[in-house]
């Protein structure tokens, strides 16, 4: 079973687009390394703007969903990964609001 991994977060109002587009979440997926093998293990990452016409973002504009293989993974990914550490230090500034949400698929 996959590990998804969701980020909904809200920029702050005088967050550029120019800001925003710097700190690269989509390019996470390429630039997280394993420890091990030096390769890639985010199985896949997609993002976007929020466009739902319902109106129940509670104020998120932004959602990014990350893809892994294990827990051991999302773990590493969470607590040691250099890429994943370094992309936090330069969005957090960024960020007004924040909500994470991980789920093992089919596990209800």
């Amino acid at each position: 079973m996959a590990i998804i991994h969701l980020v909904l977060l809200a920029f702050k109002e005088d967050a550029t687009p120019e800001a925003i587009a710097e700190a690269r979440l989509l390019a996470l997926k390429d630039n997280c390394l394993h420890a091990t093998t030096k390769a890639p293990y985010i199985k896949s990452v997609t993002g976007g703007i929020n466009n739902s016409p319902e109106g129940r973002n509670n104020g998120l504009t932004h959602g990014f969903s990350f893809e892994f293989n294990s827990l051991e993974d999302r773990a590493y990914y969470l607590k040691e990964d250099p890429a994943h550490l370094g992309l936090v230090g330069k969005a957090v500034p960024l960020v007004e609001k924040l909500t994470v949400f991980d789920y093992e698929t089919g596990v209800f």
